[in-house]
C-alpha cells in the first residue's frame, strides 16, 4: 500500500496545478507518493493535455462540479494510503514540506492532523494557518473587528491565533484546507469529509471531528508552501452563496441541538443577514472576495 496518498481538486487553475506538481515533485524525496487529481469539471484547460504533461498522476474526471468535499473523498478512496495529503492545486511546495510534515506524523501517535505554515505570495503568513474552532463569541469579535484591534488577546483573538508565534509548533483546533496531512485512523466510522459541505468549512469540521476523536492537531511552521489564496475556487457570487452557507451547516452539525429554537433562528438569520450584505457590497464595489479564511 501506498504510503501517502496526495488528493489534489482542481477546478479551473490548471496553470496553477502545473506548478503544484512540479514542485511536489522536486520537493518530496524522502516517501512513497502517489498524486490523485480530482477535476471537477473545469473548462480551462482540456485534461488530456494535462495527463499528458505530467503522466505520474492518476486522473479522475467529473462531468460535472461536485464540490469539494466529495471530490477529496474520492481521490481518498481512489488510492488507500497510510497517511494522506489535501493539497489546493494554486500551491507551491517549499523546502521539503511534505516530508517533514509526514515525518513528524510517523514520530507522533497522539497527531491525527498536521498542517504547515502558508504563506501569502509576499512571504507573509496566511492567518488560516492556525485557527480556532468557530464559535458565537469569537465570530462575533471578527465580524466587530476586535480580533484585528487586539491581535494579542488571547480571546479577542481567538479564532485566527495571532497571540501564537507563528515560528513555533503549536498545538491548535484547525489548520487550513490548504495543506492539510492526516493519518488513515480517521478516516474509521463517519471519518470522510462531510459532503454536505459544497466548498468552505469541510477543513474545519474535519478537524473538529478528529479533536472529539481524541486526536491532535498540529500547526508545523517548519513546513512551508505559498497559497496563491483563491485561484483554485476564482471568488464569485456563487462561492459567497457557499461561504455563508458553510457556516450554516457547521453551526447546525454542532451546536444547534445543544441550542433553544430562538437562539439557532437568530444565529442563522443572522449568517442569512451578512450573506446578503456581503452579495450587496460585491454589487456596489465590484469586489469578490468573500473574506475566506481559506
Amino acid at each position: 500500500m501506498t504510503e501517502l496518498t496526495i488528493v489534489i481538486v482542481n477546478y479551473n487553475a490548471t496553470d496553477y496545478l502545473d506548478q503544484c506538481l512540479d514542485s511536489v515533485a522536486r520537493e518530496t524525496r524522502r516517501c512513497s507518493y502517489r498524486i490523485v487529481v480530482v477535476d471537477n469539471a473545469s473548462t480551462d484547460q482540456d485534461t488530456a493535455i494535462l495527463k499528458r504533461n505530467h503522466p505520474e498522476i492518476d486522473l479522475l474526471c467529473n462531468q460535472r462540479n461536485l464540490g469539494f468535499a466529495t471530490a477529496c473523498n474520492q481521490g481518498i478512496r481512489r488510492r488507500p494510503a497510510s497517511y494522506y495529503l489535501l493539497l489546493n492545486p494554486d500551491s507551491l511546495i517549499l523546502d521539503g514540506a511534505i516530508d517533514q510534515s509526514l515525518e513528524l506524523l510517523r514520530s507522533r501517535s497522539d497527531v491525527g492532523i498536521v498542517g504547515c505554515r502558508v504563506l501569502n505570495p509576499d512571504g507573509t503568513l496566511q492567518l488560516a494557518s492556525r485557527r480556532s474552532i468557530p464559535r458565537l463569541s469569537t465570530a462575533l469579535y471578527r465580524l466587530l473587528r476586535l480580533s484585528l484591534l487586539f491581535p494579542r488577546s488571547k480571546v479577542l483573538a481567538r479564532y485566527n491565533l495571532t497571540f501564537l508565534d507563528e515560528d513555533s509548533v503549536h498545538e491548535v483546533e484547525a489548520v487550513s484546507g490548504s495543506f492539510l496531512m492526516f493519518r488513515a485512523a480517521l478516516l474509521e466510522g463517519d471519518g470522510f469529509l462531510d459532503e454536505s459541505f459544497f466548498l468552505y468549512g469541510e477543513d474545519l469540521d474535519f478537524c473538529y471531528r478528529a479533536l472529539q476523536k481524541g486526536w491532535n492537531v498540529i500547526y508545523y511552521p517548519e513546513a512551508k508552501i505559498t497559497h496563491f489564496k483563491g485561484r483554485s475556487s476564482h471568488r464569485s457570487r456563487k462561492s459567497l452563496y457557499h461561504y455563508y452557507e458553510a457556516m450554516g451547516i457547521f453551526y447546525r452539525k454542532h451546536y444547534g441541538a445543544q441550542s433553544s429554537p430562538l437562539k439557532n433562528a437568530l444565529v442563522l438569520a443572522g449568517i442569512r443577514l451578512l450573506y446578503w450584505s456581503a452579495l450587496l457590497r460585491t454589487v456596489i464595489t465590484g469586489r469578490r472576495d468573500v473574506g475566506s479564511p481559506y
